[in-house]
């Protein structure tokens, strides 16, 4: 599905993408400690929140987790366990796409209207992933992403549908921001990996 990529320079998406490095430094550090006191070093967590949910043995597995199941050979806490309670204490991140959408008023759904009674819903940008933000260090630079919605209403309607608001009058402008291509983006990352491998 297509998005829309802005730099991100200032305003409260800037405070916003701050606090996400923040929240994820911190679950990070819980991730660490985990797995140091498991003694393991593989394992399976979250794309929402980054919390652990399931974690690779070396050796023999922890009297309290279960045994290895996949093909990863993964095993989870027995529910009950301490290892288990300590698992779902984890606060890890807010979700990034729902809290950027909820933020700046982003439609990641698209109600329309056709001839006749049809009408119906669609989703806008990739599922679970319809915001996001891109960074290439906790000074940045920071970049954030957003489903192309007037782009999709622009097709909607040359197909002879009427959109609903909010996205039909959406405009995507944020205080702070500017839109970038995908390419400057890339650009930029490279140009970053270039100069870490010259530092070495």
């Amino acid at each position: 599905m297509a998005s829309i990529m802005f730099m991100i320079e200032g305003g409260k998406v800037l405070e916003m993408v701050k606090e996400h490095i923040a929240e994820r430094q911190i679950q990070m550090k819980e991730i660490n400690a985990i797995c140091n006191e498991l003694g393991v070093d593989e394992i399976s967590s979250s794309r929402s929140d980054g919390t652990i949910f399931r974690v690779k043995f070396k050796g023999a597995v922890h009297p309290e987790f279960c045994k290895p199941t996949g093909s990863h050979g993964l095993s989870s806490p027995k529910k009950g366990t301490a290892w288990h309670k300590r698992f779902k204490a984890q606060k890890g991140y807010r979700e990034l796409s729902p809290w950027i959408a909820d933020a700046f008023q982003i439609p990641t759904q698209l109600h329309y209207k056709g001839k006749g009674c049809i009408s119906g819903s669609t989703c806008i940008g990739n599922p679970f992933s319809e915001c996001g933000f891109l960074y290439l260090g906790e000074d940045g630079p920071y970049a954030m992403w957003i489903p192309d919605v007037e782009s999709r209403v622009a097709s909607m309607v040359e197909d002879g549908y009427e959109v609903d608001e909010p996205a039909n009058s959406f405009v995507p402008s944020f205080d702070g921001c500017r839109r970038i291509e995908k390419e400057e983006w890339e650009i930029l990352a490279l140009q970053h990996k270039l100069d870490k491998r010259k530092a070495l």
